[in-house]
């Protein structure tokens, strides 16, 4: 990370490592699933993975995050019937796409809101991801003042 001092987001070791930047975990967030709110699957409060059958699901790339990978791995297994579509990184294009393409997008429950027209639904499933502050791996004084205050606020 150059030029930007935090960053608010979901993250695991192996993003990390390909960001060449540090986290602190502030949440565990459940991995949710967002569709349009035009999909068939937005009357539903919760899925289930069966729900998911016959749908394109948006995935980061394999090798992202192992706690998606791990999700990837499941349903290349266990449920040939979802179609993994593989996308770059997250911004407004791919919260379009899913939008627009009636796509399913891998999402956390603290996107609520992230985009007007998707609605984001919990899952069945135990698959999680860390939340949290994303920052240098060398903070400047005042972000680590930043940090310190985070980890005495939240209790980390």
């Amino acid at each position: 990370m150059t030029n930007i001092d935090v960053v608010g987001g979901i993250f695991d070791e192996t993003m990390l490592k390909l960001r060449q930047c540090r986290g602190m975990e502030l949440s565990r967030q459940q991995i949710c699933c967002a569709v349009s709110v035009n999909h068939r699957l937005a009357e539903k409060e919760i899925l289930t993975i069966q729900d998911l059958y016959g749908e394109k699901f948006l995935m980061m790339h394999r090798g992202w995050s192992n706690y998606v990978d791990a999700l990837r791995d499941d349903i290349w297994k266990n449920h040939p019937q979802i179609q993994i579509v593989d996308f770059d990184i997250y911004s407004m294009d791919i919260f379009n796409q899913c939008e627009n393409s009636n796509e399913v997008l891998v999402a956390v429950e603290n996107w609520k809101g992230a985009h007007p027209l998707l609605k984001i639904i919990p899952v069945e499933w135990k698959y999680t991801i860390p939340y949290g502050i994303l920052y240098a791996e060398e903070p400047s004084g005042l972000v680590r003042r930043f940090l310190k205050a985070i980890k005495k606020t939240a209790d980390i």
